[in-house]
């Protein structure tokens, strides 16, 4: 019997501009189509697949403006942030994490915070509260990233190649909404 009838989700979204920007990028030095570009490109702040009392859904604006020089791009897989032959990038999501040393780390962070207050012992049963660097829900680690490309996109297996491309295009992204979702199950 199911006894968490509910989900969060809080994130950060980028912003149109940067999202136009992003496509025209993937179609202009890739040949990569819109329809396999993510249509709703944010960075997920908070997930649990929990209901969480006290939490409802809300959004505000915000301004993380992420320096392009911080990112690193990656295979959307456990162990995506390094090339290995079983994981080929034209056939698997695709997008960029954000250093761990980044100077806009702390400010997404700060996001974050705002939910972990919420993980009572209810919610979470006999696990571990999350914090800023771990999960109690889902993957272990807390790494912030943005999935840019459906699987099938065809990129290229060198994300190294396409993050310099990328480098050199963008100062930087900004991400424009903060966001949380709540779903009752």
């Amino acid at each position: 019997m199911r006894t968490h009838s509910g989900e969060v989700w809080a994130m950060l979204t980028l912003c149109d501009e940067d999202r136009e920007r992003l496509a025209e990028f993937f179609s202009a030095r890739f040949g990569i189509g819109r329809r396999k570009l993510v249509g709703n490109t944010h960075l997920t702040v908070y997930h649990a697949r929990r209901a969480m009392p006290g939490v409802v859904n809300y959004s505000e604006p915000a301004s993380i403006r992420i320096p392009a020089a911080e990112t690193r791009f990656m295979v959307m897989a456990p162990g995506g942030e390094n090339p290995r032959p079983n994981l080929e990038p034209a056939q698997r999501k695709v997008g960029v994490r954000i250093q761990r040393q980044s100077t806009v780390r702390s400010s997404i962070l700060a996001y974050r915070e705002r939910l972990l207050r919420y993980e009572t012992t209810s919610v979470l049963g006999g696990r571990q509260p999350s914090t800023l660097r771990t999960s109690a829900f889902g993957a272990r680690s807390y790494q912030p990233h943005l999935v840019f490309l459906r699987a099938g996109s065809g990129v290229p297996r060198d994300l190294t190649q396409v993050g310099q491309a990328f480098r050199s295009e963008f100062d930087s992204i900004l991400l424009d909404r903060f966001t949380i979702r709540v779903r009752e199950l």
